[in-house]
């Protein structure tokens, strides 16, 4: 009786410890893997940029207020 108590907790420990390995693999992989972004095009000068570091304005994208400023500037000397 007394040794299928100590073969049962002996179980529950490995199952415990493979589990605990487990995860550490898993949240080394974790920090390790790479965030992929979408880059997108500056519609001023053409340089790519991750989309969250971009100014983004009716679908286009730029890669500073100052290029977004030049590009209205340039549209608006355009239309006349």
């Amino acid at each position: 009786m007394i040794l299928k108590w100590i073969v049962l907790i002996a179980l529950g420990v490995l199952a415990f410890w493979v589990v605990r390995q487990m995860r550490r693999i898993q949240q080394k992989d974790d920090r390790h893997s790479p965030v992929i972004e979408d880059m997108v095009c500056c519609a001023h000068c053409g340089v790519h940029l991750p989309r969250s570091e971009s100014v983004a304005i009716q679908d286009k994208y730029f890669c500073s207020a100052l290029h977004l400023e030049q590009y209205q500037q340039s549209e608006a000397d355009g239309d006349k």
